[in-house]
């Protein structure tokens, strides 16, 4: 059964967000390790925000996917 276009969509979506915040987190530890606390608070910030789209999206996704009873065993197209 292919996968749903909108699900598609979401996925997408979501895996750019937690890519983000994967980065962010990076550059927190970084900024942390390197002692520059002035530079880890704003990507403390940043991260925080890329949380909070990381999680909306994958909020986004579930809703679709309980509310479209879309299969969560069909595979994602190739892009």
């Amino acid at each position: 059964m292919p996968i749903c276009e909108e699900r598609a969509r979401l996925l997408r979506e979501h895996s750019e967000h937690a890519a983000v915040y994967a980065d962010c987190v990076r550059r927190m530890a970084d900024s942390a390790v390197s002692g520059q606390e002035v530079q880890m608070w704003e990507v403390r910030r940043k991260c925080r925000s890329a949380w909070e789209e990381t999680e909306r999206s994958r909020l986004a996704l579930y809703s679709h996917e309980a509310g479209h009873r879309c299969d969560r065993g069909a595979q994602l197209p190739s892009t």
